[in-house]
């Protein structure tokens, strides 16, 4: 696996700022856990804006992971929830690998995605 960063890319700002936050909330900053869930909400917004639909894979994507950083507001599961979700969000910033989208990739409407971009992190759209 090789290791990427994209630093002119707005997607992969998104993630790595993501992962800062994740990593202070993890280590006790509790206030992480929100900026993790607005940065998350906000990258809806942005993919559904560039992509023109809410059914556009990579905002699909992004709405999964907003859902599960919502338990982030859920005290007593929070921190195992998040390092799953620390894990999944290096991969994401560092080699462009995400096994959530792999996941949705698998469900009957999304048949139609190119087998490679189901681990990209930015847009489809050409």
């Amino acid at each position: 696996m090789e290791i990427t960063v994209n630093i002119k890319e707005v997607e992969w700002w998104f993630w790595a700022i993501t992962l800062i936050f994740m990593a202070t909330a993890l280590l006790g900053w509790s206030p992480g856990y929100y900026v993790v869930i607005a940065l998350s909400g906000i990258q809806i917004v942005y993919f559904t804006q560039n992509e023109g639909s809410l059914k556009a894979f990579p905002t699909q994507v992004r709405i999964a992971y907003f859902a599960i950083t919502l338990f982030g507001l859920w005290e007593s599961i929070r921190f195992p929830v998040y390092v799953l979700l620390l894990v999944g969000t290096i991969m994401v910033t560092f080699t462009g690998r995400c096994a959530l989208a792999l996941a949705l990739k698998l469900l009957p409407w999304n048949r139609n995605v190119a087998p490679g971009a189901s681990c990209e992190i930015s847009s489809e759209k050409q």
